[in-house]
């Protein structure tokens, strides 16, 4: 039989009769052996003391087990009451009076019979988290709270048309940051214009970001043409990447535009042609692609500078992409015209200058990944929403979409950005508007900002 001795005995004594500070250092749990998951500080503890029944006369507390889980309540509703005591002040010589009363704090929805964290969650969960208006009905019905669609659609259209004028200024700072990431992605909405009733059309949504300030914006249009763009890339001046579409192109052609090709598309076209030829295909991305996203992947581990980074892109990443032409061209006459593997010799060779441009400075990004993550989140809604109520209702999603994606960049809590902007913007000059806006909010709120995942 094992036996334990213990170097004294007077804090072996019923559990009923040790105060919480003798325990601490018998418990023996999650917290003092650690975990695969921890738990944030600062979290509200609800302890439960669970004792042995009927405890035998003569037995003595060893320690204490503890076990943590983390725990949660329903989604907790109440009603907010502003009391506000009139007062009244007669004049002096009593013919008339006044009163006094303090002035209701700002929302920006008149008449609203919501309190702004109600609209946050709104906007929040819609946006963020892609849970259709219906959807999120249901969810506050079994809460016990049962709020007309209609109302839930008109708050959620008016909050969009609430933060448009900060979706402009986002928009002017955007392009002209002058080094623009472009792409675009289809986004259904229904029209009632059409002759034969409301019905369903297939929009855009046209992503533009800037990768050193890592700001981005999206502007809803109904088509995909060059016309679409033209407010922002007319008369354009400075660094444009975008995919091989010919409207890009087209742009890409104006005097003082550097017009740069997205690396990871031509890569694309490899990865299709697996399945037609797996040895060239394959030789083309292990042997180039690979080796210059390794180069890619040291730069960003080291934290080189830009000016490192173009050093060693010179240096390393130049030979390979030289190395890359010579192979497609003598490739290019072995293929045959339409398969697979010939489009993606053919596209890489027709978009090749442009793929050799990020390799001159730093700053640059070799491909358009940046902006197409934060396309994924419009994807994603796409699929759970399946369409928006109008054309109108496209252009509301856009300004929502630009908002949290910017939040997403910043690396900034978008639930605290929105709680503090809706309390803040109704009574802000719109001269001050640009303080709202992500990039320039994180500065002054750097400790509401982070926690951002």
């Amino acid at each position: 039989m094992l036996e334990i001795g213990y170097p004294s005995e007077h804090w072996l004594q019923p559990l009923q009769n040790v105060n919480q500070k003798s325990i601490t250092p018998l418990v023996r749990g999650l917290q003092t052996r650690g975990g695969r998951h921890g738990f944030p500080e600062g979290l509200e503890e609800e302890v439960i003391t669970l004792d042995v029944k009927d405890l035998p006369a003569g037995a003595r507390l060893l320690r204490v087990e503890e076990t943590r889980q983390l725990a949660c309540t329903p989604l907790r509703w109440y009603l907010k009451i502003i009391r506000r005591p009139v007062y009244i002040i007669p004049s002096e010589d009593g013919l008339y009076a006044r009163q006094l009363v303090e002035k209701l704090p700002s929302h920006p929805i008149a008449k609203c019979k919501v309190d702004i964290s109600v609209l946050v969650m709104l906007v929040v969960d819609k946006f963020l988290y892609h849970i259709p208006t219906w959807r999120l009905r249901q969810r506050f019905i079994h809460y016990g709270i049962t709020l007309p669609y209609s109302t839930l659609s008109f708050d959620t259209n008016k909050i969009a048309d609430v933060l448009e004028p900060l979706w402009h200024l986002l928009l002017k700072d955007t392009i002209k940051s002058r080094h623009l990431h472009v792409d675009e992605s289809c986004y259904k909405v229904l029209d009632d214009s059409k002759k034969k009733g409301r019905k369903s059309h297939m929009g855009w949504m046209w992503g533009m970001l800037t990768p050193v300030q890592r700001i981005a914006c999206f502007s809803y249009q109904p088509g995909r043409g060059k016309k679409d763009i033209a407010d922002v890339l007319v008369g354009y001046k400075g660094y444009l990447m975008s995919d091989g579409y010919s409207v890009y192109t087209k742009y890409g052609r104006q005097p003082g535009v550097i017009h740069q090709q997205c690396l990871v598309h031509v890569r694309r076209y490899f990865v299709r042609a697996m399945d037609y030829d797996a040895k060239r295909a394959g030789y083309a991305l292990d042997t180039f692609f690979k080796p210059l996203y390794a180069i890619e992947a040291t730069c960003k581990a080291l934290g080189l500078d830009y000016d490192q980074i173009t050093e060693r892109r010179q240096e390393q990443s130049v030979p390979i992409l030289l190395a890359f032409r010579q192979w497609l061209e003598q490739q290019v006459s072995q293929t045959i015209t339409g398969t697979p593997l010939n489009k993606a010799i053919t596209y890489a060779l027709t978009h090749f200058d442009g793929l050799m441009i990020y390799t001159t400075d730093g700053m640059l990004e070799p491909d358009n990944n940046i902006l197409e993550a934060q396309i994924r989140p419009i994807a994603l809604g796409r699929h759970a929403h399946m369409f928006a109520g109008s054309h109108q209702g496209g252009k509301r999603a856009a300004i929502i979409y630009s908002l949290l994606a910017t939040c997403r960049l910043q690396g900034i809590n978008p639930i605290n950005w929105l709680d503090d902007v809706l309390r803040r913007i109704t009574d802000l000059p719109q001269e001050r508007y640009y303080e709202l806006l992500p990039q320039n909010w994180k500065a002054q709120y750097p400790a509401a900002a982070r926690s951002y995942a």
